[in-house]
């Protein structure tokens, strides 16, 4: 019978972590019993499912699983562990509650004018002649949600600089109703679970690195699927292209998707 990759790897680390629960109870440091085994058949199946594109199921059962792991592993109980999260997650709504009214993305259009970057202006000559150069200085804009869905998909809006991070939710940015300077631009995109769905303009020269631990990455057709991917893609003009965007995605639970329109 045919064993999937998942398959063999659980079975091998759980031999190994049997091994080790014999042995830790042998030298009177832990008491092994069968029962601490019960936590990687929740992961077992969790990753299965994700495997399927069972996403929220998989998600939560890979999150029990962790908790179990943790709670018969170590020496911290899963009860303790679920209320120190509960409590940081509450104190981070707290923080973004007196950072931002609003927790949904707010991009300027492309006809609203932003303001300019701050300039410095070229210095006096040095002595031996030499110039310092001018240059500009600025930030990438900030977007943060710990639970919903972030999209850049309605009307026209200017493209800046973004990191984006979400907790668990949905990204979709579409790049063909973006305004686009000239130059590069950075798009930073990191998140727990969720899927991030990037639309890009045949036109457009991008420069893309992903990396998932548990899911798909779907850019243009070429699809990879499993645990611990990374592709990365560069277009043939892109060094010399006016107007280019670098994209760097990174996803703990979920699919990439870049498609082109």
């Amino acid at each position: 019978m045919h064993q999937s990759k998942t398959t063999r790897y659980f079975l091998g680390i759980v031999v190994i972590f049997t091994g080790i629960g014999i042995l830790l109870h042998t030298l009177g440091i832990m008491h092994f019993h069968p029962g601490k085994l019960f936590p990687f058949l929740i992961l077992y199946f969790a990753l299965r499912l994700l495997e399927r594109s069972r996403r929220i199921i998989g998600g939560i059962l890979f999150l029990f699983g962790t908790l179990f792991f943790i709670d018969a592993w170590t020496p911290i109980r899963a009860g303790d562990l679920i209320g120190f999260i509960f409590a940081l997650a509450i104190m981070y709504w707290g923080y973004q509650l007196i950072r931002s009214k609003k927790k949904e993305i707010d991009i300027p259009s492309a006809s609203v004018p932003t303001p300019p970057k701050e300039t410095m202006e070229t210095p006096p000559p040095l002595s031996g002649g030499q110039e310092k150069q001018a240059y500009t200085m600025g930030s990438p804009e900030t977007k943060q949600s710990l639970i919903g869905n972030l999209f850049l998909t309605g009307h026209r809006w200017e493209l800046k600089d973004m990191n984006i991070w979400h907790g668990i939710g949905e990204v979709k940015i579409d790049l063909s109703r973006a305004l686009i300077h000239n130059g590069e631009t950075v798009i930073m995109i990191s998140g727990w679970i969720g899927d991030i769905d990037i639309f890009v303009p045949y036109e457009l020269d991008i420069s893309f690195i992903a990396s998932v631990n548990i899911g798909d990455i779907d850019i243009f057709g070429n699809k990879q699927g499993g645990l611990n991917r990374t592709v990365t893609l560069t277009t043939s003009n892109y060094q010399q292209a006016d107007q280019r965007v670098r994209l760097i995605v990174h996803l703990l639970v979920g699919d990439v998707n870049v498609t082109y329109v």
